[in-house]
């Protein structure tokens, strides 16, 4: 016979708990065990599985009532040895628990963490990609209100050093001598051998156009580095010297509202030209910061050396977590998740089982779980479909159908994080 798991213990409810009470709880062991705010450790991946598993069970009135037969047989009449590996189990559970939260070579943080703003002045251990950053690398400025720093980058190190006024002036003379000395070989070759003047010119001046240029390359001591913290991101630029800071862009959780990620592929004649990436961040609709640019890889991800990208594209993951974090707190406000449409409509509110648009020149839209006939991404739009949707023939429809467009949605790795925990409806971000 196969071994019954204790779902009621799982979400650490009663047999008679109500529906609510069980959504409640899945909920909040949800988002303890989420994935995402876990980095994909192997144990929490699994409880969250299955968390998963007993909901799915427990909210299901069918299902509920063939597993309490069970559940009545195997661990009621049999109580006292059914709980001690209950209780064994939850030993372990919080050793797993205490040693992922303690491991200082994880990029993790606990609810204490969070709390605390201040950020200790210690370079960080490990870099955006999770591996461990050399002796050698210099972090010329660090945060100071981003909590505790759980991951960095710096193109900096400790023995690149500025060039003295002599060091510039010598390198100057080689790099113009150079262009010199090649540029006269090309007149010399040209007037020998009577070839076009117009050419000649063209010819002679390239040499002094690439001097140009790599004199101003080459002495050009400018340097990033950039910080994740548990409770915010920082980003630094330093010209000519490390103490001579030209970009100094520090933000805090705490005081954003949205972000909003546009990534737009470009093509030309049908194949791939670039992608124009933008990340805004926001408080109640005013920007607080705003980086934009374009990289070249067709699969999506550019090179390392593309800094803002990756910065902003890290930090967007911790403020997702950020926002789960803060979840159980807004729907208990709330009673509901409040997401922004930025340009087209107003608001989407999320709540347990249910999504609600609000519209500011019609009637609201409201969907719950169990009128949900189908949820689709097509393009970049996000389609929801009432039960009492139907279409017919070719253009002519009936019924509730909203779309989402995606690039306008913003907090979007968090709305499809909820979408999961509340509707459970899992979409890939």
């Amino acid at each position: 016979m196969a071994m019954i798991k204790n779902y009621y213990e799982f979400l650490e409810v009663s047999i008679t708990a109500s529906p609510n009470e069980i959504k409640k709880a899945y909920r909040q062991k949800a988002v303890k065990y989420h994935p995402d705010k876990h980095f994909g450790d192997k144990y929490f991946s699994e409880k969250f599985i299955e968390i998963k598993e007993a909901y799915d069970i427990l909210s299901d009135s069918v299902k509920k009532e063939e597993y309490d037969i069970l559940y009545k047989e195997h661990f009621v009449t049999n109580e006292p040895q059914a709980r001690q590996p209950y209780n064994e189990a939850k030993r372990k559970e919080k050793e797993k628990e205490e040693q992922f939260y303690y491991d200082p070579y994880k990029p993790f943080y606990s609810y204490q963490d969070r709390i605390n703003n201040e950020t200790p002045q210690f370079n960080p251990r490990v870099n955006h990609w999770g591996e461990v950053i050399a002796e050698n690398v210099d972090f010329f400025r660090l945060p100071k209100n981003i909590g505790k720093i759980v991951s960095g980058f710096s193109s900096l190190t400790k023995e690149m050093k500025t060039l003295t006024q002599t060091q510039i002036f010598l390198r100057y003379v080689k790099i113009f001598g150079t262009a010199f000395s090649i540029s006269a070989i090309i007149t010399l070759i040209f007037s020998l051998l009577g070839l076009d003047t117009f050419w000649l010119v063209v010819w002679a001046v390239v040499p002094w156009i690439i001097a140009i240029w790599y004199a101003m390359e080459s002495d050009n001591f400018k340097h990033t580095c950039n910080c994740i913290g548990v409770n915010g991101f920082a980003m630094f630029e330093c010209l000519d010297n490390r103490e001579k800071i030209v970009t100094a862009v520090e933000i805090n959780f705490k005081d954003i509202t949205d972000l909003l990620r546009i990534n737009e592929v470009r093509k030309m004649n049908f194949n791939y030209a670039n992608t124009a990436y933008n990340f805004i961040w926001m408080k109640d609709g005013q920007t607080i910061s705003e980086t934009s640019d374009l990289h070249y890889d067709e699969k999506g991800n550019p090179e390392r050396f593309y800094h803002n990208y990756w910065i902003n594209h890290f930090a967007e993951r911790y403020w997702t977590v950020y926002l789960l974090d803060n979840m159980e707190k807004e729907l208990d406000t709330k009673g509901h998740l409040e997401f922004r449409l930025l340009g087209v409509h107003p608001y989407i509110h999320l709540g347990i089982g249910f999504i609600k648009f609000l519209y500011s020149d019609k009637d609201d839209t409201l969907y719950n779980f169990n009128e949900i006939k189908r949820a689709y991404i097509k393009g970049t739009n996000l389609f929801i479909e009432h039960t009492n949707y139907e279409k017919k023939f070719f253009f002519f429809e009936s019924g509730n159908k909203n779309g989402i467009p995606l690039l306008h949605l913003a907090n979007r790795q968090f709305f499809f994080r909820a979408m999961e925990l509340l509707l459970g409806i899992k979409f890939s971000s």
